[in-house]
């Protein structure tokens, strides 16, 4: 296991960080370790190693904030309109970067599952450090919470950590939801 010793080493010797970067997400680090101190950083670790960031042009749709996978890039819309808590936006990064498998984050192994994927995602989030501002996914939030009561919490948690969406499908197969 990680240690958070090593993680802000990590952080310190990022060059792509400012030193302001760097304290917050170390300061949200802490939190998302106090919370869910079950979860390896080593994924994490590795990634803010070289994690930089950018923004969103206004012709992709990627809503306000968006981690690429394949970059290890955090990204944020230019045109930030509405209320948005940034701590919440880092926080979803830290996940990403938590089950980033270079490919696909959490349990998105199966396409069909972003959506899903991108809801659990802003719910650890809540959990993690709340949200003060707007969310984009009210409404996939309510549906994750949902579908959480059909496939089993344990099998929605262990599905975003271990990277494998496939429990997630087995279980609403298995409960005739008819995803297939």
């Amino acid at each position: 296991m990680v240690s958070l010793e090593e993680i802000r080493l990590s952080l310190k010797n990022n060059p792509n960080l400012t030193d302001e970067v760097r304290n917050k997400l170390f300061e949200l680090i802490i939190i998302f370790n106090k919370k869910l101190p079950e979860i390896n950083l080593s994924r994490l670790n590795e990634k803010l190693k070289t994690v930089k960031f950018g923004k969103i042009s206004k012709y992709e749709k990627k809503g306000t904030y968006y981690y690429d996978v394949f970059k290890n890039e955090i990204l944020f819309s230019k045109d930030l309109e509405g209320n948005y808590d940034i701590d919440h936006m880092l926080t979803k990064a830290i996940l990403e970067m938590s089950t980033s498998t270079n490919k696909f984050t959490g349990f998105n192994s199966d396409d069909r599952l972003r959506a899903l994927n991108l809801a659990y995602t802003e719910i650890l989030a809540n959990y993690i450090i709340g949200n003060e501002g707007d969310s984009d996914l009210e409404e996939e939030m309510l549906i994750a919470n949902l579908l959480s009561h059909i496939v089993g919490k344990d099998t929605m948690f262990n599905s975003y950590f271990m990277n494998d969406g496939m429990p997630i499908i087995k279980a609403m197969q298995e409960a005739e939801v008819g995803l297939i």
